[in-house]
């Protein structure tokens, strides 16, 4: 799969119920280069974000309470609700019915996908919301994009056409001719080059007790697996150095910035002497690339819920010492 469009600029609402869809479709989306996304646990918290916020394209779910995702669409389309009648909304469902579909289809959606969801079916079906945006339709019985997807001649004397076709909307992005998306080049371009380099083979570091071996918020470019001695993990919170772990032999730590591309969580310590395994980027990137999308979508998940928890760990525990060291503090 390649990403040839750029989704940097564009908004995404995610709705889904279910808390885990939500973030396994933003991962997705981040993959793809989405990086504003909003999400609503279901269709009256859906319309509030649309009311509030420029939105570019809706993800919703089918099976919803309290409201369906094709109610949503219904109150969507008649532009009663919300200013963006026109927006492209994307439904998900885990029912494929021929009458479900058609059902989806004629409240107005834009593309429908079947679950279980690949990073593949989704991007095809947002980029070709976005890049084959089709024209609106508003009539007494129906509003939405046009449901022709597929122009054909019709036999003669059988159109049924009362006005000339609507005309094409421009996209909503654009496809650079014969360019990919930015991204994709300089990643393909670094895996080369780490490749001609040998920076794709693993090797050994040592480090002495007390050595910082990453700070948080630096970008990593290596992971690394414990040989012998000890590692501290920790956090910076005002200044003050709050533990998150200590990692052992055959640990391994540093790996979570180098598959979902963000800076480092935390920063690492040797506690002892220790001498490390490191993995480059490059030599762990060629392993996922090997791994099926569906893997890497779920991995990219847990991160995400890790870093979260991560942050909320450490928040706790600055609490929980400050409210120790206010209470043994003389009066």
């Amino acid at each position: 799969m390649i990403v040839d469009i750029d989704l940097s600029p564009i908004t995404v609402l995610i709705i889904d119920d279910s808390r885990y869809a939500r973030s396994f479709i933003k991962s997705a989306l981040f993959s793809f280069g989405a990086r504003n996304t909003l999400e609503a646990g279901d269709g009256p918290a859906g319309i509030e974000m649309l009311r509030a916020n420029k939105v570019d394209l809706v993800v919703v779910d089918y099976d919803m309470e309290p409201m369906d995702g094709v109610s949503f669409t219904r109150l969507v389309r008649t532009g009663d609700e919300v200013p963006c009648h026109d927006v492209p909304i994307l439904m998900i469902s885990g029912m494929a019915e021929m009458e479900k579909v058609m059902e989806a289809r004629n409240a107005g959606i834009t593309e429908f996908l079947v679950k279980p969801v690949s990073a593949d079916s989704l991007f095809r079906r947002v980029r070709n919301a976005l890049v084959n945006p089709r024209a609106f339709v508003a009539t007494d019985s129906y509003a939405g994009p046009c449901r022709r997807t597929v122009e054909r001649p019709v036999p003669e004397g059988q159109d049924r056409r009362v006005a000339p076709p609507l005309p094409k909307p421009k996209p909503l992005v654009i496809v650079p001719p014969g360019v990919a998306q930015p991204m994709v080049r300089r990643a393909v371009e670094q895996g080369q080059q780490a490749a001609k380099g040998g920076a794709d083979k693993t090797s050994r570091k040592r480090f002495k007790a007390g050595t910082i071996i990453f700070r948080e918020g630096d970008n990593g470019d290596e992971a690394y697996v414990i040989e012998t001695g000890r590692v501290l993990i920790h956090k910076d919170v005002s200044g003050a150095q709050v533990p998150l772990g200590e990692i052992g032999q055959h640990g391994i730590f540093g790996e979570m910035a180098l598959i979902d591309d963000h800076p480092r969580m935390a920063s690492a310590e040797a506690a002892d002497d220790t001498v490390c395994m490191v993995i480059p980027k490059a030599a762990l990137k060629a392993q996922i690339n090997r791994t099926p999308d569906l893997v890497i979508l779920v991995v990219e998940t847990l991160l995400h819920d890790i870093r979260k928890m991560g942050r909320e760990l450490v928040e706790a525990r600055a609490r929980m010492k400050a409210t120790r060291e206010a209470s043994t503090s003389p009066a």
